[in-house]
């Protein structure tokens, strides 16, 4: 399934070369981000409103993604919008005082949304089908390298508390994210659907193209694999809502170490590594909607062998955790590819915008109902993130029943 770097197109070398520069601090300071809250007086249900707030505002971004996506062309709108939507944010955070901060930090943070839709196209729209799943599998392998920093992070949180170790994740942060989008403009180039669609766009008003999404939407509404994946893409975005009180659960309720609940993540990222590297390139010509179903029964499963390991058990949490997080980065994986081979090349922008608008409004409820929920107690997130999982394995069977070959 997995062909070699070199063979991948240049926007995709550019792409996958430089999100390390990401992956050395965004997934440490979201990871750590609930203590740092804590640290500084914010309840759960603040936290989980923030989460909220960070959806509602991303709704709204997403309305603009594949306007400006194929106005500006894929290249030049995830430079502009990456420094909003990252540099900002990790400024803030890194002065943050109160709650006020982190309402501003997570409302420029949803400018995110802009740049999923159109750092996905630049990232994939110019490889072939075949090679799609070996750059999806690329990126989520090098997000985990993020589980391999939070270690680190860990021992400076130990080292230094946690505000003073988490204000200077956020500093460099700034630094390391920002050289990443200038490094990636210089090596990367417009893909060739991208200059199609900005020659289609010149001269045509943005909020008219907004507008256009409407007929769009409707008829994306009508077709069933677009309202099922509509519904999985939902799936995984709820369940982040949740996953942010993962290590508090894990710190206060599991009664885990600073130095074990560190160490989670860096096993999660090797345990991914060797799935993505070692053992799905063994598995040639497989179909990926059935991979997806397979991915969210693994989810599932882990996800309940969580919630029953037992209180202050390091050795249940090494196996269980890790099994966890590489089941998630499958899932997002074969999520993506069935999402991108089941759609046409001029509509993928407009589809993709779409499903993530859609997304967006179903889970604006999520944060706020995961910090009520672990207020009231801890393990009920996780029993509705089970729930989810299984629904998703529904879900996943149902695209896989359509009949269509990715």
């Amino acid at each position: 399934m997995f062909e070699g770097f070199k063979s991948l197109p240049r926007n995709a070398k550019a792409c996958i070369a430089t999100e390390p520069l990401w992956a050395l601090f965004a997934p440490t300071t979201i990871y750590f981000m609930p203590l740092f809250q804590k640290q500084l007086g914010l309840s759960e249900l603040q936290m989980g409103s923030l989460n909220s707030v960070n959806i509602a505002a991303g709704l709204v971004f997403y309305l603009f993604a594949a306007p400006l996506t194929n106005k500006l062309g894929r290249r030049r709108t995830s430079f502009l919008f990456d420094f909003a939507a990252w540099t900002v944010p990790m400024l803030l955070w890194a002065m943050a005082r109160s709650y006020a901060w982190f309402l501003f930090a997570t409302v420029f943070n949803a400018v995110v949304r802009i740049i999923y839709v159109s750092w996905n196209l630049l990232l994939s729209e110019d490889a072939s089908e075949s090679q799609r799943p070996t750059i999806f599998g690329y990126i989520n392998a090098i997000g985990s390298l993020g589980g391999i920093t939070t270690l680190a992070g860990g021992f400076l949180i130990q080292k230094y508390g946690v505000e003073p170790a988490m204000r200077g994740l956020f500093w460099g942060g700034a630094v390391s994210i920002s050289a990443l989008f200038i490094i990636r403009y210089i090596y990367s180039r417009e893909t060739k659907v991208g200059e199609f669609m900005m020659a289609k766009t010149k001269g045509e008003s943005l909020f008219r193209l907004v507008a256009r999404q409407l007929p769009g939407a409707l008829e994306a509404m009508k077709e069933p694999f677009f309202r099922r994946m509509t519904g999985i893409y939902f799936i995984g975005n709820a369940i982040l809502s949740i996953d942010f009180f993962r290590v508090l659960y894990l710190k206060d309720e599991k009664t885990l170490s600073p130095l074990t609940v560190s160490l989670l993540p860096a096993l999660g990222a090797a345990l991914s590594f060797i799935i993505f590297f070692l053992i799905l390139p063994r598995r040639k010509g497989q179909k990926y909607k059935k991979s997806l179903a397979s991915a969210f029964f693994a989810c599932l499963l882990a996800q309940l062998l969580f919630m029953l390991m037992p209180r202050g058990s390091a050795v249940a949490a090494i196996l269980i955790f890790p099994a966890l997080q590489a089941s998630v980065a499958l899932f997002q994986t074969f999520r993506d590819t069935v999402f991108m081979n089941g759609t046409g090349a001029e509509l993928k922008s407009d589809r993709f915008s779409l499903i993530q608008i859609l997304m967006m409004f179903f889970s604006i409820p999520m944060g706020a109902l995961a910090g009520f929920l672990y207020s009231l107690d801890p393990r009920l997130p996780f029993a509705l993130a089970s729930a989810l999982y299984l629904a998703g394995f529904f879900l996943a069977r149902s695209v896989q029943r359509l009949g269509e070959t990715l």
